[in-house]
């Protein structure tokens, strides 16, 4: 009986075994496909999405602010409509001039004017953000900033903080801010 079941759990284990080794070799390894540096298409998809997420939210707050009573017609209007648009517009030069992806410098000023308009669009449109939709998109937009803002080297909130600029390190642990320590 012993030896029975010395037998079994010994074929057990070699089954599981040979099972983790063949699933290890079936299955691609994703990790590769999240370096930024070696391959551009989650940056290039999430830059995608980011250009679809600014015409969705352009839309969306023109709808809120179209049916507002209080708002309709007022130059308020007119000046949120206005940092939309010009968010709009900043993600899609970005668009345009990341281009393949395969030089991100080359794009990097365009990525700080949609971050500065970010900032003022989020600014002028907070207060609409009562808007199921328009909160949705924007949290949509700002998750697809973060995305690309990792590729870019910024570390946190990537706009409307001084604490996260590119390459910052202050909110670093001690041992990562010694100069020539490797990370």
């Amino acid at each position: 009986m012993k030896k029975q079941l010395f037998k079994i759990s010994l074929l057990a284990g070699l089954v599981a075994l040979f099972a983790s080794v063949a699933s290890a070799q079936s299955w691609p390894d994703y990790r590769r496909d999240r370096d930024y540096g070696r391959d551009n298409r989650y940056v290039k998809d999430s830059i995608q999405r980011l250009d679809r997420l600014a015409k969705d939210f352009e839309r969306e707050v023109d709808r809120d602010l179209d049916h507002d009573r209080r708002e309709n017609g007022t130059r308020h209007e007119d000046r949120v409509n206005n940092e939309a648009r010009s968010f709009r517009d900043a993600v899609g030069d970005f668009k345009s001039r990341f281009g393949n992806g395969r030089d991100l410098n080359r794009s990097s000023g365009d990525f700080q004017r949609v971050l500065r308009e970010a900032d003022r669009t989020e600014r002028a449109t907070r207060h609409h953000f009562d808007n199921y939709r328009v909160a949705s998109l924007w949290s949509q937009i700002r998750s697809e900033l973060n995305t690309i803002g990792n590729a870019y080297g910024y570390r946190g909130s990537v706009y409307g903080n001084d604490d996260y600029r590119r390459g910052d390190n202050r909110n670093a642990p001690w041992w990562q801010r010694i100069p020539g320590f490797p990370n």
